[in-house]
């Protein structure tokens, strides 16, 4: 995967989240008893938690072994299965997202898309040694 795909798909990742993310305040109910009373919150989202980790490595992991059935299993070049490996990776992790989003309490962490992109990032790399 040369540069210019890397940039392409991080690109579409900040242009598909940009939207997403200015959703991060949603409305809650302050208490149980009070319904109609709603007040507004900040999802606390930390850079250093645990399922930031979870992300690097499962984007990582996912597009490694995706590589590895690729090649191995399919006969197909290790340059042509690269987009293929990190696409279905990415997907993955934007799936989770966007299903986190439709939740209870719906949020869609750009940080967590973040982790994700670095661990393809890093899987890439592996990859490409």
């Amino acid at each position: 995967m040369t540069n210019k795909n890397i940039v392409l798909l991080i690109s579409l990742f900040f242009i598909l989240s940009n939207n997403l993310y200015a959703q991060s305040v949603y409305e809650v109910s302050a208490d149980s008893e009070s319904v109609d009373k709603k007040e507004k919150i900040k999802r606390v989202d930390k850079w250093f938690a645990i399922d930031k980790l979870q992300h690097f490595s499962y984007s990582c992991l996912i597009s490694l072994g995706c590589q590895y059935v690729l090649v191995n299993k399919k006969d197909i070049s290790e340059s042509d299965a690269l987009p293929i490996s990190t696409a279905l990776s990415f997907s993955a992790g934007l799936s989770k997202e966007l299903n986190d989003r439709r939740g209870k309490n719906g949020f869609f962490s750009v940080k967590d898309m973040i982790a994700n992109c670095a661990g393809l990032f890093v899987a890439i790399k592996i990859i490409n040694y």
